[in-house]
């Protein structure tokens, strides 16, 4: 039903012949890609015995958020992976050569929302557009003769390296320590970053090469500290998907991302 009712109001805001630009921006949310996956009514819940007669609409959106963290957390990734691949057949993407670095799993997926890879045999997590700081010697040495990561100049021990996740996991067999952490920020993003402390200009003739000049690494914790600058909670529209209000707009990004459902969408600040 709810599906049916989504596709209705999908096909009656596309057909407007002059719409507002507030009906234009739910045209785009409507059309952002998603689709739902089912509901509950209060007749689920009679069915199974339970006085609706004593159950609010507050109840109601309560109970429909409960069950979808529930189905998200324990059911969605399997249950996707089971119906799209091996009942309905659709195609999937070669990946070259993605292994985990800890355990050398296949079973591998990627979330688009937090762009991190997650092994299914182990629960690693890892991000492979993320650097570690390697400073000691005797630590960056199997990484430098490998000929693996990029120097960190401006760091008290010689031979510090900025390392992938990817290779620090598969060297040490751990996750790094979050302060260890650090992204390279290409211009024109690093302008922000330009004499900021604990921010290294990428100088050398691979790093340049492979993030332009201009270039900074900057520690993973600061870039986290400018997303949360740039989500705006004042102005939060509701979830086309649950109905939820706790919303995060990521104006960079134009995009709104609910903290309910997961769910994310284009999004155009007035």
């Amino acid at each position: 039903m709810v599906r049916e009712l989504y596709q209705r109001l999908r096909e009656y805001f596309n057909n407007l012949p002059e719409p507002t630009e507030e009906e234009k921006q739910f045209i785009r949310e409507l059309n952002a890609g998603y689709f739902p996956i089912t509901s509950v009514h209060r007749n689920d819940l009679e069915g199974q015995g339970f006085d609706v007669k004593k159950i609010s609409d507050d109840d109601m959106r309560n109970l429909a958020e409960k069950m979808a963290d529930d189905y998200c957390e324990q059911l969605f990734w399997p249950s996707m992976e089971v119906i799209a691949g091996e009942i309905l057949g659709f195609p999937k993407v070669k990946t070259k050569d993605i292994i985990c670095p800890k355990c050398n799993s296949e079973n591998i997926r990627y979330d688009i929302h937090e762009s991190r890879f997650h092994c299914g045999d182990c629960s690693l997590a890892w991000d492979d557009k993320l650097y570690v700081l390697v400073e000691f010697p005797e630590e960056s040495a199997p990484f430098e003769e490998q000929g693996t990561g990029y120097p960190a100049w401006e760091s008290g021990d010689n031979g510090a390296l900025y390392v992938p996740e990817e290779d620090y996991i598969r060297h040490t067999g751990k996750s790094p320590e979050r302060d260890k952490c650090y992204r390279a920020v290409c211009w024109p993003d690093s302008q922000k970053y330009m004499g900021t402390k604990g921010c290294e200009p990428i100088q050398d003739e691979n790093g340049m090469r492979d993030f332009g000049t201009s270039a900074y690494w900057v520690p993973l914790l600061l870039t986290e500290e400018a997303a949360e600058r740039r989500m705006d909670k004042k102005k939060a529209p509701v979830c086309p998907e649950c109905g939820g209000t706790d919303i995060d707009i990521l104006s960079d990004e134009g995009v709104a991302v609910c903290n309910d459902c997961c769910l994310e969408w284009p999004y155009a600040e007035d």
